[in-house]
């Protein structure tokens, strides 16, 4: 999996389950700091909660797919503060949780943990 699938799997949870329209984002692993207009497929990311993703459950889980260019997509299921999901690009499985502002992800297939912290503001829907 890709690193800039990374940021946008940790944009998509904190939209998702932290309720933050993401400005700007840690990326504790490169040692970056990555402003919004600087997130990796920004134009899709800063509209997929309006035209790219497709609610595919009902609560206590919720699951989305987040289409972000032809044949990829990034599944993802959340329920309170864990996620877990699937990356079509590279076949790879994924779990992580969100706690305040900070977002764990784990890569299965590469066996490694990612860090990132996110800033903005909240989100009323």
């Amino acid at each position: 999996m890709e690193q800039n699938t990374h940021t946008c799997i940790a944009h998509i949870a904190g939209r998702l389950i932290a309720g933050k329209g993401v400005t700007s984002m840690s990326d504790y692993y490169q040692s970056l700091e990555i402003e919004a207009t600087g997130l990796p497929n920004d134009k899709c990311l800063r509209q997929f909660h309006y035209i790219n993703w497709n609610c595919l459950s009902d609560p206590p889980g919720i699951s989305y797919q987040y289409r972000y260019k032809a044949g990829y997509s990034i599944d993802i299921a959340s329920r309170e503060i864990s996620f877990i999901g699937y990356a079509r690009e590279s076949s790879s499985y994924f779990i992580g949780a969100v706690r305040g502002d900070s977002i764990y992800l784990y890569v299965h297939k590469q066996s490694a943990h990612f860090n990132f912290r996110i800033s903005g503001e909240s989100i009323d829907e």
